[in-house]
């Protein structure tokens, strides 16, 4: 597969994953939906806050009591009692009865109860019913508060003749409070439709039935204003009822909110001004009276504690503590963007463990950002980053563990044609699969030939010729190997090879003198063996330089081979030739004397480079005595001196 070809299977498969959250952040499905809540709830208990709630206290009727005071329902005139020294003792500011009288109690407790509804900052309960459709509607007592759907709600004209335009709940049935109670000034709704799952995370901001708007119980509480205090009234935040229903923000856990018990309160066990101007709301948790629903901080909660986590979150809308929730659709397109385009970058640059490792981290990221966006109320799908991430996950890594397999077979069996196989699997282990690009590197060359080889097979059967090019190759070639060096070719009865790639090599010259040495010393066994046989030995020549080169995989579109190309390429091959003329067999160029620091280098004398007025000195390598070099090497044309009397340096320690 080519590289523009890998290129676009990414940026494709990034473009799906990236379309996947586009579509099920629009569509929200309920699998993902579902999931989106799950995600929410535990972002939700994990930023809830202990933090004491001063504005906001809750009278218990619980079964302490219960067990004091009498089972209920109790009479009416203990419920105006509790509502007097609540408002007139203990200063309370409003006070909100989630209890709903659908009959008539003792007479004069219920008068009693219907002039404080009527004349104090007290907000009465009712039930509206949206189970229509499934017999006959609940109607119990007489529905209060309902308002004409007009400006009080912020609504257009069009929209307060159309509420079903902005999705309101319709309701088809009620459970109010007696007809006597009807006088109340302040009512509120407390009915609700659960999640899909049964939790409990959004109440209706209006309600409408037969033709009127209700607001729930927290926010007539806070609407709620008395003859004696008509200025405190806390209007509606602007666009707060532009959507059905609102998120309820469980900001702060169920132990962050003052708890009394109401036997305490009537028995003026509170410490002195305790509820002093709060929000009181008087209800019961108790398993024999209470409901029970399932919250995002809790799976059992008392339904009093829901409305003063509403409550709680309309103060903070109404002091601009918070705001109303925004859609966070764009905030996903864009994070989803960035991150899934720097995942293509990153998967073509670090394969499949880095791609793993970079998408593992990308989830987290988004968690931590979702986290603080779930924090803020935002409304967006929390999960579709993640199903976008798996995505990527489940198709680019395993495309890129295949492109990576492919290419470590490729590299694999280019380069077995020319290096060692230690050398192809560290290039594998490293993951380097550019090493066959070309590119600049430092190299030693070197240059292998035998020495009068026309004369050497010109009078030789054909089959002796090729037996004789092959013993002289294989002894060439393993000390070249053997030393980790690169075989670039073949040449009739030569090679050329060269250290410094396609692995980097600091001490490519010591590797390639080391490997000339070893070759002069098979060759001499090599020549022992022809001996025994009585043939005639043959002569060997061996070139080394240094330099600066372009190496890596070149040629046409019908054939390439793994090559090295430049100066020091050409001047190895000039070296090489001219070994015998120094009688020497090994020669070696002043780049790659210079670049030694293992062997002893000798000056053998100059040399004039063909076709160029430049000329060169050369050396010779002195770890072999003369005596042994002597049987080493069998000299070929000229008598000059193996050893000149200057010495270019020892080898270091």
């Amino acid at each position: 597969m080519t590289a523009w070809a890998r290129r676009l299977c990414r940026a494709a498969f990034a473009a799906l994953a990236f379309a996947l959250v586009v579509l099920l952040q629009s569509l929200q499905p309920a699998y993902v939906a579902r999931f989106d809540e799950g995600l929410r709830d535990i972002f939700v208990r994990l930023h809830a806050s202990e933090q004491p709630e001063e504005r906001i206290a809750v009278v218990d009727i619980d079964d302490g009591s219960i067990q004091e005071l009498g089972p209920w329902p109790w009479p009416r005139a203990r419920v105006a009692d509790l509502v007097e020294v609540l408002v007139m003792e203990q200063g309370a500011r409003k006070v909100a009865l989630d209890i709903v009288f659908t009959r008539r109690g003792d007479e004069v407790g219920d008068e009693r109860l219907a002039l404080l509804l009527e004349n104090m900052p007290v907000t009465e309960a009712q039930v509206l019913d949206y189970t229509g459709g499934r017999g006959e509607p609940l109607e119990e007592g007489m529905p209060n508060g309902g308002m004409e759907l007009g400006a009080g709600f912020g609504l257009g004209s069009e929209l307060s003749s159309r509420p079903e335009k902005l999705g309101y709940l319709q309701a088809h049935g009620h459970m109010a409070n007696h007809e006597f109670f009807s006088g109340a000034r302040c009512a509120g709704n407390v009915g609700f439709v659960p999640d899909a799952d049964g939790v409990l995370r959004r109440l209706p901001t209006l309600s409408v039935y037969e033709g009127l708007g209700y607001v729930g119980l927290s926010d007539a509480m806070m609407r709620c204003a008395t003859p004696s205090s008509p200025s405190d009234v806390a209007h509606p935040v602007d666009g707060f009822y532009s959507r059905s229903t609102w998120r309820v923000p469980y900001t702060r856990a169920q132990s962050a909110y003052t708890v009394v018990s109401a036997g305490d309160v009537l028995a003026n066990r509170l410490p002195e001004g305790l509820l002093k101007g709060r929000y009181v709301l008087v209800g019961s948790s108790s398993l024999s009276l209470g409901d029970r629903v399932s919250t995002p901080l809790a799976p059992l909660t008392a339904g009093l504690m829901v409305h003063a986590a509403a409550l709680s979150g309309l103060l903070d809308l109404r002091q601009g503590v918070v705001s109303l929730p925004a859609d966070g659709s764009g905030v996903v397109v864009l994070w989803c963007l960035v991150f899934f385009s720097l995942a293509v970058w990153v998967v073509a640059r670090g394969g499949a463990l880095v791609s793993m490792a970079y998408l593992v981290g990308a989830s987290f990221a988004w968690l931590a950002l979702a986290y603080q966006m779930a924090a803020r109320q935002y409304e967006l799908s929390l999960v579709s980053p993640l199903l976008g991430i798996l995505a990527l996950l489940v198709t680019l890594v395993p495309l890129e563990w295949w492109l990576s397999q492919a290419q470590g077979r490729n590299l694999r069996s280019t380069l077995s044609r020319y290096v060692a196989r230690p050398v192809i699997d560290a290039i594998t282990k490293s993951g380097d699969f550019q090493v066959l690009v070309p590119q600049a590197r430092t190299v030693t060359v070197l240059v292998a030939d035998m020495a009068d080889y026309t004369r050497q097979t010109s009078s030789v059967p054909l089959e002796e010729m090729v037996e004789l090019t092959r013993e002289f190759l294989d002894c060439i070639t393993g000390p070249v190997l053997e030393k980790g060096g690169t075989l670039d070719k073949y040449m009739g009865d030569g090679l050329l090879a060269f250290w410094g790639a396609p692995l980097p090599c600091e001490n490519s010259a010591d590797l390639a003198i080391e490997a000339a040495l070893q070759i002069l010393a098979d060759f001499a066994k090599l020549n022992a063996r022809r001996a025994e046989r009585g043939l005639e030995p043959i002569g060997m020549r061996i070139g080394v330089e240094g330099g600066d080169a372009v190496v890596g995989e070149m040629g046409t579109r019908f054939r390439t081979t793994y090559t090295a190309i430049g100066e020091c390429v050409n001047h190895a091959s000039r070296i090489e030739a001219a070994a015998s003329k120094f009688g020497v067999s090994l020669l070696v160029g002043p780049v790659a004397a210079g670049m030694s620091s293992q062997h002893a280098i000798r000056l053998v004398g100059s040399l004039d480079i063909r076709g160029t007025d430049s000329q060169i000195d050369v050396y010779t390598c002195g770890e072999l005595g003369p005596a042994e070099l002597q049987k080493a090497i069998v000299e070929g044309e000229g008598t000059g001196n193996v050893y000149a009397s200057q010495s270019l340096h020892q080898p270091k320690n």
